[in-house]
């Protein structure tokens, strides 16, 4: 399915709210797939950005796909009107990250915004360096840093540690496929992460400088992508606060098929069964391992479904029966 400006809507994109109401109307296509990716500037935080998606779209149902901290650019997925379901499972998907470390200290939050604490002034070299990061690949153990959303007795995580209270996160497993030196000039080096969900970068800085008996924090970090959703493909700040670029919204819209590329698996189903699994009800299938799918019918995205036993049973239906010829 490719998404489509309509040219006789063109006209009303430069009449104030009018114009608003017709581009979420054509990134609400079909009424269902509205994925929207934005390489976001430092600065703002990813609340800040969608709460620009809603005033530019006057759309209220918009959700984020995994948090930048405000410190952060790049990647951030937005999921309009009914994806909203969907970000869960676009969450999942893996992330690429480049980012600049200072080693020699370390900061009260992980990164640059925290207080400042000279650790030693012996820098390691970089084949002590290499080494180190070995431990840091792999299923690995990881403590999120206190300075972040997670919570703790119903409070985020952050909201304690600015009232100086003592936080103590529990570690959770976590995947990093890569880790690795992209430029070093000490103090600060460049590395480039490739990583599962729940990755925090600023955890990843502060165990390697903690390893390396000399401390390190995240100065600047760039998420390049989630999943096959990159940032060169997104749309800027300055675009979605306007709105009146057709051609750049349109270009950063996503369809499902897509966004879900390397998280689940697709699954296409005839069209006499189509109708069924969008009634919530099981259809038959191949034999296949149990599994969730991302299911389509002709083209169009009907929802997420696990198979197994010779059937698929939908867990999260996006298409109205209605709407299936």
């Amino acid at each position: 399915m490719k998404y489509h400006l309509s040219a006789t809507c063109l006209p009303s994109l430069r009449q104030g709210r009018s114009r608003e109401r017709t581009i979420s109307r054509q990134l609400m296509i079909a009424g269902n797939e509205g994925i929207l990716v934005v390489d976001k500037a430092t600065g703002p935080t990813s609340h800040d950005v969608v709460a620009m998606a809603r005033r530019t779209l006057q759309l209220r149902r918009i959700g984020h796909c995994g948090t930048l901290d405000p410190l952060a650019s790049g990647v951030l997925v937005l999921c309009l009107g009914p994806m909203t379901r969907l970000s869960d499972w676009i969450s999942r998907g893996e992330k690429e990250y480049t980012a600049a470390l200072r080693l020699g200290a370390t900061s009260s939050t992980d990164d640059a915004q925290g207080e400042i604490r000279p650790v030693v002034e012996t820098i390691p070299s970089l084949g002590q360096i290499e080494h180190a990061m070995g431990s840091f690949r792999g299923l690995i153990e990881q403590v999120p840093p206190a300075y972040s959303a997670v919570k703790v007795d119903g409070v985020r995580s952050y909201k304690r540690a600015r009232r100086n209270e003592d936080v103590e996160l529990a570690a959770r497993q976590i995947r990093v496929d890569r880790f690795e030196v992209v430029e070093y000039q000490p103090p600060c080096l460049r590395v480039r992460v490739e990583c599962g969900k729940g990755t925090y970068i600023r955890s990843l800085a502060r165990d390697l400088g903690a390893a390396l008996g000399c401390g390190a924090y995240v100065e600047e970090l760039r998420r390049l992508r989630i999943g096959t959703m990159k940032a060169e493909n997104g749309v800027g700040l300055e675009t979605l606060r306007a709105g009146d670029d057709e051609g750049a919204l349109q270009a950063a819209l996503i369809e499902p098929r897509l966004a879900l590329r390397g998280i689940l698996e697709p699954l296409d189903i005839e069209p006499l069964a189509a109708r069924t699994f969008a009634h919530g009800q099981p259809v038959t299938a191949d034999a296949l391992p149990d599994q969730e799918r991302a299911v389509f019918s002709s083209g169009r995205f009907l929802g997420i479904g696990r198979t197994g036993e010779g059937q698929v049973q939908p867990a999260k239906v996006f298409a109205a029966p209605e709407a299936i010829a």
